[in-house]
């Protein structure tokens, strides 16, 4: 198997398809920096199955596409194929030749082909397992993956011996079973976890079997008491409601009458308060009219006084001027005198300072001669003495040299001593660092175990918390609903009863005789609300009833007459049925039983109470109900003799007389039957619907059980997590100290055996440099008495110059001090006569200035004086107007205050006409207040007997009060009430709800024994992999251990090399150490080696594995860039030597491996940004110039 060619189009810089074939042997590819070489590498990498786009130097996926220059537009998709001759079939597919292909759309779509046949990359992956190739194996190395070999990193190289072993595929079979097992042993976790709960919810249950049938014989009980004890009270409520009523109308009268008093005086009061504001309004406006004449006074005055104080500020400014005046004259007279004074005095200085200038050059002269007599004297002595500290100097260093030469050759061999000793400590503390590193390592993989495994846990168990949760949502949301329902149904059962009770849609003579009407007591109510008629069949007894539904039931016939003329009066009408005159039917019954068509009497489908069934019975007197009109038709028919009433169910039939009634009714829901039959509907809902949230509720409580003792299990599990997190973190943290230990201990191991190596070649150089310090040292010494000798002599003549030149210069100084105290005084006089003509300058300036200041004061002082006269004239017109004001004001309050007593008064009679009223209001209020509490309180018995136990309390009339006691019967209720609470929520379908979680329970327990049989098999197929790979890996290594000695020979003679791995650790997860020691060395670990010897000894590992499982071609990406020539040769030596069955492809820059490959390809850019392969002809071009 070898690659034929590689075809390329739009990936990186090869813009055009470009065909690039592989020869046998070595095929290289050459050329300049940034050509786009590499880029052949990478698309190699890509076609077979590349997935970081890092590892081709992109950022991500899209940057393989040709992304265009200043000349040429972007392309929309990158393809390379990648041809292998599979003649030999060492691929697992039957076709001679294979073709890979990989293309990349910008739209990020990408497609994979094999033989230009769509598939998967997985498909590519297991075609190529195993054999070497792949965009991460052995055949393809760069410089970077060399480097990768020989790092610290010991993954990269178990990968590759990995990949020469062939476990690669057990591996991926071990991960995919390992994360079957993990999923398994989740759900096992999670399934013993809801097993539990139900074990708890079926022990629940079985608990709660008990307490079902306790709270059935409660409620019975509790059931028949709050009836008797509901219409105890529901009658004794409406016996005081009478006398409230009568007081409650007293005091709504007198109410009205009271408010029309109120609201008269309140309109009069509205009236005075409005002149009240009139006014104020007018008292205001004079007393603004008064405060702005008063500050308008107050600012004249305010200004007499300011023109009064300027006026004298300026008298006093004149006065004061005056004087400054004259002192002024009299010092510029000073002044000039002391300036005539002063230019005498500055002359005779000017030519004392000139004769002290002669004096001083003379002497200057003299005293130069005698300095450099001296200085010449001086530097003789000055060279002798330099010449004499240098030999001293030189004396004492080399003393101090050869001292410290001889003590650093002592502290060296002390050093020598102690280096050693040390380095047997660095050994020890190495080997125990290590040891401290591989437990910390196990450990922390068995505290990973245990936090994934309860991660694992608390992720579940916030997830049943959170359905927990949902579930509780729900049932509060259906709860609530529920609540509503009963609610809105409850509410539409108040409204019909208020519609009935008020008698509305019936006719106005009904309501005018049982609402508010004195008569009421004569009448049972209305036909219709006194009858219970089967469901459906309402519209079917409104037709035979007729107008009687809406007739009234009298109770006798006393009064009758009375009510009847009451209801003339008002204009209404009404039938009545007085029951003292319904006797029982005499009239023979009709039998229409047998007749088809007929279904039967329709008196049987209604009910009425005792003393109204006769009239219902006589009413409904041969009234037969049929299929449908045509059958009634038909009966009437044949029938004709017959006095029978025939109506279908929808209310269509004949009447007695023969009336035909048909057709459709609307609103039949708001007839008087229609509104009866929907109230004992609602009611049987609310009933129902009562059950339903009782079942509601206690499914709620449930579910909050539930989720109670999953948050205790959710705490328990979190503390749990961070208990484990603390002592992982503490067991990486001991493996990272023992890490740093390791390579703390390895360093110092080095660099102790660095500084003995050199401890000991300085000594060696101590010896010979000791000898040469001795002999100059004794030449030094004969020097120095020679120029000792000499030093005397010179000494005694310097002295003698120096004597001389100090006189000299004493005299010098002298006439120097003097000269300049002369010239000194001649300076201060100067600047007197300066001063003088200054300050003379001054004073004539200042008697200008205060001459014209007291000028323009006496002009202010003149004009301030007219302004006060204007002042005062004004200041009198003023108060004259603010006693006229002040006048005007007084009248406009006496006139307020007179309306404002008028409007209090009438106030106060308001505010006793308000409290009369606020009392009778309070009266009604609280009247209305106790008639709507008996009221509501009766209708509240009233609708919760009719909600809880569907009956009507009115139709079942008073309790026979003979043997009852409310007192007994109230604490009876308590304690049944009482019972029924100690019970709890007891769910009534509590046998169903045992019998359905026992069987689940059962079903649970079942498929977890099914989950810990597949945990078992699980288990023992990995340990099956693990045997396998590691039975293959431990083979392998040894065969690559034996052929890397080998191959290391070859390319350092006299050397010698080994793999290791680590003792009592999994050959799949233990470190792999390559240890190597090139010939005149001691062995050592590959780090310590220099970087060429780096890449020869990861090239020799390549060649080791290559011998064992030989790849059928390899790539080398500028492998040879760190070696020298010498190593160049070696290493193309060996190569040449696998060339013989392997397919090598080389990117090179080295003229030597040009010169060795069987093929080049020359890779350029003419055009910038655009790879191409050029020709034979121009890549010998570019080796003649590499080589020149």
């Amino acid at each position: 198997m070898r690659l034929t060619h590689l075809d390329i189009f739009g990936f990186k810089s090869f813009m055009n398809k470009t065909e690039i074939p592989f020869g046998v042997g070595i095929t290289g590819i050459v050329g300049p920096n940034g050509c786009g070489k590499s880029n052949v590498v990478e698309a190699i990498r890509w076609v077979l199955g590349e997935q970081r786009a890092s590892a081709i130097r992109g950022h991500k996926m899209e940057d393989v596409i040709f992304a265009g220059t200043r000349a040429r537009k972007p392309l929309g998709m990158a393809e390379v194929s990648l041809t292998i001759d599979n003649s030999e079939h060492v691929l697992p597919i039957d076709y001679t030749e294979v073709t890979v292909t990989r293309r990349l759309f910008r739209s990020g779509e990408s497609d994979y082909l094999l033989n230009k046949v769509p598939c998967r990359l997985l498909d590519i992956q297991n075609l190529l397992m195993d054999t070497g190739l792949g965009p991460g194996a052995y055949s393809v190395m760069e410089q970077g993956m060399v480097d990768e070999i020989i790092s610290e990193k010991t993954e990269n190289r178990r990968r590759i011996l990995e990949e020469a072993a062939g476990i690669t595929k057990y591996k991926a079979r071990r991960r995919s079973t390992w994360n079957k097992l993990e999923s398994t042993e989740a759900d096992l976790t999670r399934l013993e976890d809801i097993i539990s709960e139900v074990k708890r919810q079926v022990d629940y249950l079985g608990r709660q079997v008990g307490r079902a049938r306790r709270f059935q014989e409660f409620k019975t009980e509790l059931d028949d008491l709050e009836l008797r004890f509901g219409r105890h009270q529901y009658f004794g409520i409406g016996a005081q409601l009478q006398p409230l009523q009568v007081e409650f109308d007293e005091v709504s009268r007198a109410s009205e009458t009271g408010l029309t008093q109120f609201t008269a005086r309140e309109a009069d009061l509205e009236k005075r308060r409005l002149a009240v504001t009139e006014a104020e309004h007018a008292l205001q406006e004079a007393g603004v009219a008064l405060s702005r004449c008063v500050e308008e006074i107050h600012e004249l005055d305010n200004r007499l006084v300011s023109s009064r104080e300027r006026r004298e500020a300026r008298e006093h400014f004149i006065e004061r001027a005056s004087g400054q005046l004259e002192e002024t004259r009299r010092q510029l007279q000073e002044t000039r005198r002391q300036l005539g004074e002063t230019g005498e005095n500055l002359e005779a200085a000017g030519a004392e300072v000139e004769s002290n200038r002669e004096k001083l050059q003379s002497q200057e002269a003299t005293a130069t001669a005698a300095d450099a007599e001296y200085e010449s004297s001086r530097s003789g002595l000055d060279a002798e003495n330099h010449r004499l500290r240098e030999l001293l100097r030189e004396k004492g260093e080399r003393s101090g040299s050869l001292a410290r030469l001889r003590s650093e050759r002592e502290s060296l061999q002390q050093d020598q001593e102690q280096l050693g000793a040390e380095l047997g400590t660095v050994d020890k503390d190495l080997a125990s660092a290590r040891d401290s590193g591989q437990q910390a390592e196990q450990e922390l993989e068995q505290r990973g175990e245990r936090l994934r495994r309860i991660e694992s846990d608390l992720a579940d168990g916030r997830r049943r918390r959170a359905d927990a949760g949902a579930a509780i949502e729900a049932s509060g949301q259906k709860i609530t609903d529920l609540r509503r329902g009963i609610e809105a149904e409850q509410a539409r059962i108040q409204v019909l009863e208020r519609v009935r009770s008020g008698y509305e849609g019936y006719s106005s003579g009904v309501r005018e005789l049982l609402v508010d009407s004195p008569y009421t007591e004569l009448f049972e109510g209305v036909l219709g609300d006194l009858i219970e008629v089967d469901p459906d069949w309402d519209q079917a007894v409104e037709v035979a009833l007729g107008d009687a539904v809406e007739a009234l039931v009298a109770r006798g016939d006393s009064g009758l007459l009375e009510a009847l003329t009451y209801l003339r009066e008002r204009s209404g009408r009404a039938g009545i049925f007085p029951l003292e005159w319904q006797a029982p039917r005499q009239a023979m019954a009709i039998d229409l039983s047998d007749v088809a068509g007929v279904q039967g009497p329709l008196a049987d489908r209604v009910r009425a109470g005792g003393p109204v069934a006769p009239l219902l019975d006589r009413l409904l007197h041969n009234t037969y109900v049929v299929d449908d009109l045509t059958a009634a038709l038909e009966v009437s028919r044949r029938h004709r003799g017959l006095s029978v009433r025939l109506v279908t169910a929808d209310g269509q039939g004949v009447d007695i007389d023969g009336r035909l009634a048909g057709g459709a009714r609307s609103d039949h829901d708001d007839s008087v039957l229609g509104r009866g039959r929907e109230i004992r509907q609602l009611r049987a809902n609310v009933s129902r619907q009562h059950a339903r949230l009782s079942a509601a509720q206690a499914a709620d409580g449930s579910e909050h059980t539930r989720r109670a003792v999953l948050d205790g299990y959710i705490t328990d599990l979190t503390e749990l997590l961070e208990v484990e997190r603390d002592a992982e973190r503490e067991v990486r943290q001991r493996q990272r100290s023992a890490h740093e230990e390791v390579n703390r201990q390895q360093a110092r191991h080095t660099q102790l055996q660095q500084r003995l190596e050199q401890s000991r070649q300085r000594l060696a150089e101590l010896e010979d440099g000791g000898r040469g310090q001795e002999e100059r040292l004794a030449t030094i010494e004969s020097e120095a008495v020679e120029l000792e000798e000499r030093l005397q002599a010179r000494e005694e003549r310097v002295r003698s110059a120096e004597q001389v030149r100090r006189e000299q210069i004493e005299a010098l100084n002298a006439l120097r001090v003097e000269s300049v105290r002369v010239t000194e005084k001649a300076e201060g006089l100067r600047r007197e006569m300066q001063r003088f003509t200054g300050l003379q300058q001054e004073h004539g300036k200042t008697i200008e200035r205060i001459e014209h200041e007291v000028s323009q004061a006496e002009g202010d002082r003149a004009g301030l004086a007219e302004r006060e006269a204007d002042t005062t004239a004004q200041l009198a017109t003023k108060h004259s107007e603010r006693d006229g004001l002040d006048e005007q004001r007084n009248e406009r309050l006496r006139h307020q205050q007179e309306v404002s007593v008028a409007s209090r008064e009438l106030d106060q009679e308001i505010s006793r006409l308000q409290r009369q009223l606020s009392t009778q209001r309070e009266r009604r209020h609280q009247l209305e207040l106790k008639l709507a509490e008996l009221s509501s309180e009766a209708t509240r018995i009233k609708d919760r007997l009719t909600e809880e136990y569907d009956v009507d309390v009115e139709s079942l009339g008073p309790l026979n009060e003979e043997g009852f006691d409310a007192a007994v019967a109230e604490n009876r209720l308590g304690e049944l009430r009482r019972g029924i609470a100690r019970l709890g929520n007891v769910h009534v379908g509590v046998l169903e709800e045992y019998e359905e979680q026992k069987e689940r329970y059962d079903f649970l327990v079942q498929h977890r024994d099914d989950l810990m049989a597949a945990v078992e098999d699980l288990r023992k197929t990995l340990q099956h992999i693990d045997r396998v790979a590691r039975r293959m890996f431990r083979e392998t290594f040894e065969q690559i251990r034996e052929k890397f000695r080998e191959t290391y020979g070859r390319f350092f003679p006299g050397g010698e090399a080994d793999l290791q791995i680590e003792a009592d650790v999994d050959p799949l997860e233990s470190n792999i150490e390559i240890i190597a020691r090139p010939r005149g060395k001691k062995l050592q670990n590959i780090g310590l080696l220099s970087g060429g010897e780096k890449a020869l000894t990861a090239i020799a590992l390549l060649f080791a594995i290559y011998q064992v499982k030989p790849s059928p071609w390899c790539i080398l990406d500028e492998v040879d860039a760190p070696l020298d020539d010498a190593n160049v040769e070696r290493f193309l030596r060996v190569l040449r030597e696998f060339a013989k069955g392997t397919q090598f492809c080389m990117v090179t820059h080295n003229k030597l491996s040009m010169a060795s490959s069987d093929t080049l390809h020359g890779v350029t850019m003419p055009e910038e940004g655009v790879s191409q392969l050029v020709s034979v002809h121009v890549v010998e071009e570019m080796l003649d110039e590499a080589a020149g």
